[in-house]
């Protein structure tokens, strides 16, 4: 499994654009900030497995969930812009939720920072901002590790 995860474009879509066809991932999370800048990419690519949520600055993100659970290739991921559980000061209820969820993989946004963090088996990753051309691929198999390569657009 490849999955491109981007957060806080802000209007800049060409940056993830530009990622999904250098990378050509099997998914794509986009982790808010601005929602309409995602259905654009999914709009470009619509047979890729497209997950989405909306951040803070979504004022109107239609019926999509604050949060999600994703199952993809023997991983759980559970994926937030992040503003909901106040990552700002913490990934305390982040994490704690993920693993309530059983999840193996938090992503998350908001910060606009990159982070990579281990948590007791829970990987937990920031892309950083899409818009300042920061965002991250994912690669695992089944039973494999999860790795993360860091991607300056």
């Amino acid at each position: 499994m490849r999955a491109l995860v981007c957060s806080d474009s802000h209007g800049r879509v060409q940056p993830m654009l530009d990622a999904v066809a250098l990378y050509r991932p099997d998914a794509i999370f986009h982790l808010g900030d601005v929602v309409r800048d995602g259905e654009k990419v999914r709009a470009a690519y619509p047979r890729i497995p497209f997950y989405q949520v909306p951040g803070n600055c979504d004022l109107h993100p239609g019926d999509l969930a604050a949060e999600g659970v994703a199952r993809l290739e023997g991983r759980t991921v559970f994926y937030l812009h992040g503003h909901t559980r106040f990552v700002k000061s913490g990934l305390g209820p982040a994490v704690a939720q993920a693993k309530a969820l059983g999840a193996d993989l938090l992503l998350y946004g908001h910060t606009h920072r990159p982070l990579e963090a281990d948590y007791d088996g829970l990987l937990a990753v920031n892309p950083g901002a899409i818009r300042d051309g920061l965002c991250a691929l994912l690669t695992w198999g089944p039973s494999g590790p999860i790795t993360r390569l860091p991607i300056q657009m």
